[in-house]
């Protein structure tokens, strides 16, 4: 069980330790967890407290910054294992270090993304996973009424962009038919789906490729 009140962003994963810290703006460590249980003073400090030569800067690839929601999944499911592994209860934990571990989670969590595992549960059950919030559209709406350009921009194919819009607009699932319709669309100038496609495509050849996706005649262009 996720307990979404225990994480917060701006934390940082230190998986060499199997720990997680809250830092000031001088990059002095104020809080410390190993797993789910807190570090003492004595041995926070001992860990990670300045020298007069030298001052941590939390930028070697064994620390993570918690930047997104995203991954508060990541760190609840490193602190357990953490846990796990530190009770000595799972034999298949022994032989492994805490970067292993954080490893084979963030690859297993990059694979529930890539398979398409969790949007299909989102877009079976949204009323499930996704919060509503009644001022979404009338916000958009004075932005469009003001003149602005406002733009739609996701990771997600289509299909699944579609659902979750959806349901967002009506504030509840709809019909096939109902969906078709992608009322919402008007209160966005453009909408960008697939963008991990065009990165992808940027980074690799230096140039992408933008398809226009047309509804009534299901083609791309």
């Amino acid at each position: 069980y996720l307990n979404r009140k225990f994480w917060v962003r701006g934390l940082i994963i230190d998986t060499q330790r199997g720990n997680f810290l809250k830092i000031d703006r001088h990059k002095y460590v104020r809080l410390a967890y190993h797993g789910f249980n807190p570090i003492s003073s004595i041995t926070r400090k001992h860990l990670y407290s300045r020298t007069f030569n030298k001052v941590p800067s939390f930028t070697e690839k064994s620390f993570v910054n918690m930047d997104t929601l995203f991954q508060h999944v990541d760190a609840h499911l490193f602190a357990s294992l953490v846990d796990m592994k530190d009770r000595g209860e799972y034999e298949f934990l022994d032989d492994r270090t805490y970067e292993e571990i954080y490893r084979q989670v963030r690859q297993c969590v990059d694979l529930c993304h890539r398979d398409g595992v969790i949007k299909d549960e989102v877009a079976r059950n949204p009323e499930k996973y996704l919060v509503l919030d009644d001022g979404l559209f009338p916000m958009l709406k004075s932005y469009r009424d003001a003149g602005l350009k406002v733009f739609l921009l996701t990771n997600s194919y289509w299909e699944y962009t579609s659902v979750v819009m959806n349901y967002l607009f009506h504030e509840e699932k709809v019909g096939k038919e109902e969906q078709k319709k992608n009322s919402w669309l008007d209160y966005f100038d453009v909408s960008f789906v697939y963008l991990v496609l065009f990165v992808f495509e940027y980074l690799l050849c230096n140039y992408a490729v933008i398809y226009v996706l047309h509804l009534t005649e299901k083609r791309l262009k």
